[in-house]
């Protein structure tokens, strides 16, 4: 029986953790080892070979409309890869009330001190070099719906045009980010993340939005206020340079503080404005691949059999093997199946250390079944170590290693059709811009792609 298993947009993503969690209780209150056909056989027994001259197809694939609202990952800023070209990632989302028709005194003698926007940074923290950023932060004019799934990386969001970064402090909006160690904020010890002054003039606008009665409610404030586009300005930036800070966007530090006290009383207070699980918001992610030669193997596959790329979510690597089926045969073309004890598929990657362009530090392997749609194969499962199907990358030698025995088997047998194999960034779906650049199949470099097959023959 063909697996109809497919993955194609976050949701479906979300149903697979869940299956993940029910295919651990299962293996836990069972005990079960799942392991690979033919694990564990010692070399000389039951006459084992092996074989790895099977031809490859290897190119990349640019996916053109990648969903990007509500992931766990919120991506800010900017780098221009040698190889990659240039990425630009900004974050669009609505901010909420911590309470509604908030009393902020009287107008008259109101004074903002400052507004302050933080974003609480991941375990995973940043991507690239780690510099300098300015940060610039605009309205939208668009209305945001967390129901609505069609917010994609390429969307382009309305804004007023007008930066509401605080002006003359801190150099405008430019930042060294630091996203190690806690940070001290008046007799508080917080996590790491990053300040952003915004202009107090923001903050009145606020009051003067409450006085209207525009905080009555939630929605009311949503439709007044539709959110934030906050962006990095990467104009000044050369090959080799930039960062993409990672932040958690629901996070308790993660909101706008609106900080003010009374001019006749002096009685200080504060306001938070919060980036909760009611606001929808999504990942802005351009790029600019333009003379670049992932650009070229993009509108040209077939040059994908020098070198292949994955970039986060946004181009995937795919392997085809042609002649599969031919190993079904001995070399007169008479029928001669085998018993495939391990199938291993090994890619080498192009890792340089005196670059900041990390590899993925995983990746998860699925089958292709057609231009959009990808399934499980029939390796997918789970160990007391997570999926099977997704394997972590080896610094020692360079490469990744997948273990497709079932599947090479299945294909062999005829239990399912090989379209062949597609490589994704465990994140999925706009959570990350980690890329990877691959040896192709006929790659200058020594290490080749391979398919490593140990059989038994009948």
């Amino acid at each position: 029986m063909i697996k109809k298993n497919k993955i194609k947009s976050k949701r479906k993503v979300l149903q697979l953790s869940a299956t993940f969690f029910m295919a651990t209780l299962i293996f836990v209150s069972c005990k079960k080892e799942i392991t690979n056909i033919g694990d564990g056989l010692e070399e000389g027994s039951l006459d084992l070979q092996m074989t790895d001259t099977f031809t490859l197809e290897t190119y990349s694939e640019q996916v053109d409309n990648l969903e990007t609202d509500e992931t766990a990952v919120s991506l800010l800023g900017a780098y221009i890869d040698p190889v990659f070209g240039k990425v630009d990632c900004g974050i669009v989302s609505q901010i909420r009330l911590s309470s509604i028709t908030p009393n902020f005194g009287t107008t008259a003698n109101l004074v903002i001190d400052s507004v302050v926007l933080s974003l609480a940074y991941t375990s995973i923290k940043y991507y690239a070099y780690l510099d300098d950023i300015t940060v610039e932060v605009y309205e939208i004019t668009e209305d945001l719906n967390r129901e609505d799934s069609n917010y994609y990386a390429s969307k382009i969001i309305g804004t007023t045009g007008v930066n509401l970064v605080e002006s003359g402090f801190e150099n405008s909006g430019y930042y060294k980010p630091e996203p190690i160690g806690q940070q001290y904020l008046a007799d508080d010890t917080l996590g790491a993340h990053l300040r952003v002054r915004l202009d107090p003039a923001f903050g009145m606008d606020m009051v003067n939005a409450s006085i209207s009665g525009n905080m009555a409610t939630d929605d009311a404030f949503v439709n007044f206020f539709k959110g934030i586009y906050i962006k990095v300005n990467g104009s000044s930036l050369a090959a080799g340079q930039g960062t993409i800070l990672y932040f958690v966007m629901e996070s308790a530090l993660s909101n706008i503080t609106m900080y003010f006290h009374d001019n006749v009383s002096l009685v200080a207070n504060r306001f938070v404005f919060n980036i909760n699980s009611s606001c929808a918001r999504y990942n802005d992610i351009k790029y600019d691949r333009t003379g670049t030669n992932v650009e070229s193997v993009l509108l040209n596959p077939t040059l994908g059999s020098e070198a292949f790329y994955l970039q986060g979510s946004l181009i995937r690597a795919d392997i085809k093997i042609p002649h599969l089926l031919d190993f079904n045969y001995d070399s007169l073309g008479n029928w001669d199946p085998k018993i495939i004890n391990k199938a291993e598929l090994i890619l080498p990657i192009q890792d340089f250390t005196t670059d900041g362009f990390d590899p993925s530090t995983s990746l998860f392997i699925a089958k292709i079944v057609d231009s959009d749609l990808s399934g499980f194969t029939l390796d997918y499962g789970v160990s007391s170590s997570g999926s099977l199907s997704t394997v972590s990358y080896s610094q020692a030698n360079k490469e990744f290693r997948f273990l497709i025995t079932r599947e090479i088997n299945g294909m062999l047998s005829g239990q399912t059709v090989f379209n062949g194999l597609r490589l994704y960034s465990p994140s999925f779906f706009g959570s990350t811009i980690e890329r990877i650049v691959f040896n192709g199949a006929n790659t200058s470099f020594k290490e080749k792609p391979r398919l490593e097959i140990t059989y038994t023959n009948y």
